[in-house]
């Protein structure tokens, strides 16, 4: 599948600032697979500092397409997406958030109450 992947890009300190990929994934990616791809394209592309590919870590949290989703359990079914940084979390760089951070003051964490 074709696609194009707008990413909200952000240096530390630096305003934030879109960018716009092209891929090519095979069907069943997921976003983390989307990621891999465009990375090889811009290297310097920080999305994640862990992941566990099995949706336990939450290395790969972020905001996909309007929603908190974790990038390795997401598959993209659409040939246009929009990532950003999870809100409320110090941006490192790009999508890559300091997990550790406390959430500011009146932003959700992104987790499920059950």
């Amino acid at each position: 599948m074709k696609m194009i992947c707008r990413i909200l890009r952000q240096n530390p300190g630096g305003p934030p600032h879109w960018v716009q990929y092209h891929a090519e994934l095979e069907e069943g990616a997921t976003v983390l697979d989307l990621l891999r791809s465009i990375s090889g394209q811009d290297p310097g592309l920080a999305y994640t500092a862990h992941h566990c590919k099995l949706g336990i870590c939450a290395g790969c949290r972020m905001v996909i397409n309007g929603r908190k989703r974790l990038a390795c359990r997401t598959l993209v079914r659409s040939p246009q997406m929009q990532l950003e940084p999870v809100p409320g979390l110090p941006v490192i760089k790009d999508l890559l958030v300091d997990l550790l951070a406390s959430p500011k003051k009146g932003v959700s964490s992104g987790k499920r109450e059950g």
